[in-house]
């Protein structure tokens, strides 16, 4: 008996669980017939699974994707019943569907599990259409079937990824925090009520936090500042200052700041002990500076002759390592080593020290000791810097022909080569007991002379830069621009 739904009509019949075929189909035209191939050629190129089932429920037609998703050939699968695929609770429910759809009823999306050949199943939803004749009589049913394994696991995924940040928010020993662009909490976690002071997360979300929170509400940054670590004080419930540590980042949402959030670290405890140790690196570089000061004076004392010779070295060789572009941790040590290279004469004669003709050989062998014995003196103070290393190399030169130890080339720290050179220069500059200053110009004919023989060449080039661009001058408040 026929019957019309919608415009449709339908050949009711029972559904039958058993494998018929294509029972008493009549096809009035031939037509509806080559479109349905057409189609069949379309499904499959799908990456969807397509099948085709008549009016007894039995398969007409599947496509490459059904075979490749069930494990089943198209003979398994083409003349079979459609509840065999299906997992057993869900048999009724595809049953009801499949009348329902031959009755004219809507068509609706359907959800199956499908059972697999090796025995494993997957989740499907399904999206029906009506199989017409050229009359418009339904003659079958075509399902468009999409695997839903991946958007389950998808969902489960994501769904413990939410469970997993709900745990780490509310355990977070750091405060965790949402607020509105305006200044309102959505949410706190259990560690920042504790911080703040407060009796409960919904106490504090009552607040302004511009205007109560902040110790000043200015520090409050601007949505485009938001996506940086920063420092500020927050007042706690009690009135309190905390310094902490926030960061943020926004959330937009159509281009707009939708919300923020962000970590909150209590950091007040580490800000004191940072203070402390400032100030505890203050007065070590204050009895640093003074050993040495006290070093440099011991020299001068015992050689009137050379001072200030240790403190001009020192200038020039600092000179020098700023104009070859060393790091300031670098530079500063030179500056420290100028100032006592000379700490080993100390333990020399003042008669050899002080006298105004030529030293004997047994006498210059005597001098050329300052090195080593100055060396002896400062490895036993604890300097940030191997500071003894470069007095006992500043009279080494890279052929070999130095002292004490006859170090070539690389053999030799370059914080040594800047103060050879230095010492050099000032050296020959400067008046001595047995000669007169010779100037600065003749120092620098000495060593661009030897430059790449007893001295190093990018330390001599420098040290020529600094003189004729920098306009270096020996002077008692000289300081080299770091």
């Amino acid at each position: 008996m026929h019957r019309k739904y919608m415009g449709v009509k339908v050949l009711k019949k029972d559904f039958r669980e058993k494998s018929s075929g294509f029972k008493d189909l009549t096809i009035a035209e031939p037509v509806w017939q080559k479109n349905n191939k057409k189609r069949r050629e379309l499904a499959e190129r799908l990456k969807e699974i397509v099948i085709e089932v008549d009016e007894n429920g039995t398969i007409i037609y599947c496509n490459k994707k059904a075979m490749e998703c069930s494990g089943y050939t198209r003979e398994e699968i083409e003349g079979s019943n459609v509840i065999n695929f299906v997992v057993e609770e869900d048999r009724k429910k595809i049953i009801n569907n499949y009348l329902g759809l031959l009755e004219g009823k809507e068509l609706t999306r359907s959800l199956y599990v499908i059972k697999r050949k090796d025995g494993s199943t997957f989740p499907v939803i399904t999206y029906p259409d009506y199989i017409l004749d050229d009359d418009k009589n339904v003659v079958g049913i075509r399902e468009i079937i999409v695997d839903m394994s991946d958007i389950k696991e998808a969902r489960e995924k994501l769904k413990e990824s939410e469970e997993s940040y709900r745990s780490l928010f509310e355990n977070s020993l750091d405060g965790v925090y949402r607020t509105t662009p305006g200044g309102k909490y959505l949410d706190a976690n259990p560690a920042l009520v504790k911080m703040l002071g407060y009796d409960s997360k919904e106490e504090l979300l009552k607040i302004d936090i511009p205007t109560q929170l902040y110790f000043r509400k200015e520090d409050r940054p601007d949505p485009d500042e938001r996506n940086k670590i920063f420092e500020t004080q927050f007042k706690k419930k009690d009135g309190s200052l905390i310094t902490v540590e926030i960061n943020p980042r926004v959330i937009y949402k159509e281009g707009r700041p939708a919300y923020y959030e962000g970590i909150v670290r209590d950091i007040t405890q580490r800000k004191i002990t940072e203070e402390k140790i400032k100030e505890t690196n203050r007065k070590l570089k204050k009895t640093l500076s003074d050993t040495i000061s006290i070093l440099a004076s011991i020299v001068e004392v015992k050689d009137p002759y050379t001072s200030g010779h240790q403190k001009r070295v020192s200038q020039l060789a600092t000179a020098i390592a700023i104009e070859m572009g060393l790091d300031k941790n670098k530079v500063e040590s030179i500056r420290v080593a100028g100032q006592v290279h000379d700490i080993g004469k100390v333990n020399l004669p003042e008669s050899i020290l002080t006298r105004p003709g030529k030293l004997s050989e047994i006498e210059f062998d005597m001098v050329k000791t300052h090195s080593q014995l100055g060396h002896d003196m400062i490895k036993r103070i604890e300097f940030p810097w191997p500071i003894a290393k470069f007095v006992l190399q500043h009279h080494e030169r890279i052929n070999g022909s130095g002292y004490p130890n006859g170090l070539k080339g690389n053999k030799i720290c370059l914080e040594a080569k800047i103060l050879g050179v230095a010492d050099v220069v000032e050296a020959m500059s400067s008046h001595r007991p047995y000669r007169p200053a010779l100037g600065v110009d003749k120092a620098l004919e000495e060593i661009n002379k030897n430059k790449g023989k007893l001295y190093d060449v990018a330390v001599v080039d420098a040290c020529n830069r600094v003189f004729k661009n920098k306009k270096f001058k020996f002077e008692d408040n000289f300081r080299p621009q770091l």
